[in-house]
């Protein structure tokens, strides 16, 4: 694997402020050496602040949430931000170790996790260790699983079950030998990967956790949801969703919220399951503006659209409502209740589906007002349901993923366009583009295969 990770993964290590285990951090200064040895040490490393930040911060440019007038595109940081805003196909550019882009940002947490659970198979699990040899094993699992998740939905074409033993995946490093070479695989793999170690993750976690950067079980099957959501594993994805919520059933209710401040959320919503910011390259949420067609879409009793959004004095929106106070990127209830809703509807569970929409609307809107609620048929339900999704996971660099899935069903599929100036760009339904260019420097060092247009 790529040995730029050494360095990453040595910065992450030094980037913890913990005073864990001096004997092996300040004496071992061959990474290839730096192994923890207790379980507390394991713990104290997954605690590190390099897991609460994630990738994907290129595919929120990308999706349709956003609209530039020619002078905020031409006030984005640099080339490559204007590059994903029009979908121009450049490869990740190398900005250095303080800004990692999507590939760096998830390999040194693969890495660190690889080294956790190589410490792991040296320590016997006994009665008196085991909740905590537990929750470590099942806490770098659920690390290394987001951080594969995160790739593929970057770097990979949709999952197919009929193509995807044919597809490109991304490499499954799962040792800490920083000298193994991996390939990409195919998206199978990728995806069976992903799901063994969420499974197990789920199994070895905790019920509950006090600390918002740790993770417990209603976390793991919330990303396991997900994870089943994007396979168009319907069954699946709705049991995991019923499993999250079990654990984790707090709702933040928007009516006890202070929907004017212009950090909602200043305290970090209880709502999530662990604490995760995205990284982005560019501000495109404040140096852009929410596209007006979404705003529009947002009931006139619906408290989301002055929790999540500002009115700026061009009249158009910025966001500002994240659940920690960063644009987020991990799972929360609301997100779970809208896998759970789809999947019923989709599997033909219409009540259950409007049941769980139910529980999450009354949460978001005014006290006392009619939330509006199709009860057509089956295919005005779950376009509703995927409506509320949209406006419910704003920012969460889910959109563009959201986008592929949809764009294989010809009666959701859309053709995104830009208007910047005087200049119209269009991406298509299942536009090649929508798979990102892996960074070249990585081509250029471990001979993969690109993705190619």
């Amino acid at each position: 694997m790529n040995k730029l990770i050494i360095y990453v993964v040595f910065l992450s290590l030094l980037s913890l402020n913990i005073s864990c285990s001096k004997s092996w951090l300040e004496e071992k200064r061959d990474i290839k050496l730096i192994v923890p040895t207790t379980l507390n040490d394991m713990e104290l490393l997954l605690n590190g602040d390099v897991f609460q930040s994630d990738g994907r911060g290129a595919t929120e440019t990308s999706c349709d949430d956003y609209e530039f007038t020619s002078d905020q595109y031409n006030s984005l940081y640099n080339a490559f931000d204007r590059d994903l805003v029009i979908w121009k196909t450049e490869e990740f550019p190398r900005f250095g170790f303080l800004e990692w882009d999507e590939w760096d940002m998830a390999y040194s947490q693969i890495q660190v996790s690889n080294v956790v659970l190589t410490g792991l198979s040296k320590i016997v699990r006994t009665n008196n260790n085991k909740e905590l040899y537990d929750k470590v094993k099942g806490t770098a699992l659920y690390h290394r699983s987001k951080q594969f998740l995160n790739l593929a939905l970057t770097f990979c074409k949709y999952y197919n079950i009929n193509t995807a033993k044919n597809e490109l995946g991304i490499p499954l490093k799962l040792t800490d030998d920083i000298d193994e070479n991996v390939d990409r695989g195919t998206l199978e793999n990728t995806y069976r990967q992903i799901i063994s170690d969420l499974k197990e993750s789920a199994v070895l976690l905790p019920a509950v956790t006090t600390i918002n950067t740790q993770i417990a079980k209603g976390g793991a099957y919330g990303l396991l949801a997900r994870a089943y959501l994007y396979m168009d594993d319907y069954k699946q994805a709705s049991l995991c969703s019923d499993s999250s919520f079990k654990y984790h059933p707090f709702i933040e209710n928007f009516n006890n919220v202070d929907i004017s401040s212009d950090y909602p959320f200043y305290d970090i919503s209880h709502e999530i399951h662990t604490y995760s910011m995205q990284v982005k390259y560019s501000p495109n949420s404040i140096t852009g503006r929410i596209d007006q067609s979404l705003i529009n879409t947002y009931d006139v009793n619906d408290l989301r659209k002055q929790t999540f959004f500002k009115l700026q004095t061009d009249g158009k929106y910025t966001f500002k409502g994240s659940f920690t106070g960063q644009l987020f990127s991990g799972t929360s209830t609301g997100e779970i209740l809208l896998i759970g809703a789809e999947c019923n509807v989709r599997l033909g569970d219409v009540n259950t589906a409007i049941t769980k929409l139910k529980l999450l609307l009354q949460n978001r809107y005014k006290i006392g007002s009619e939330i509006p609620m199709p009860l057509k048929d089956k295919s005005d339900i779950l376009e509703y349901i995927l409506s509320e999704r949209r406006k419910e996971l704003v920012t969460r660099g889910l959109r563009w993923q959201d986008l592929k899935r949809l764009n294989n069903d010809p009666h959701f599929a859309k053709t995104l366009i830009r208007k910047i100036g005087d200049s119209t760009y269009m991406l298509a339904p299942n536009d090649p583009r929508y798979v990102m260019r892996i960074p070249q420097y990585v081509i250029n060092y471990n001979h993969i295969t690109q993705n190619t247009y």
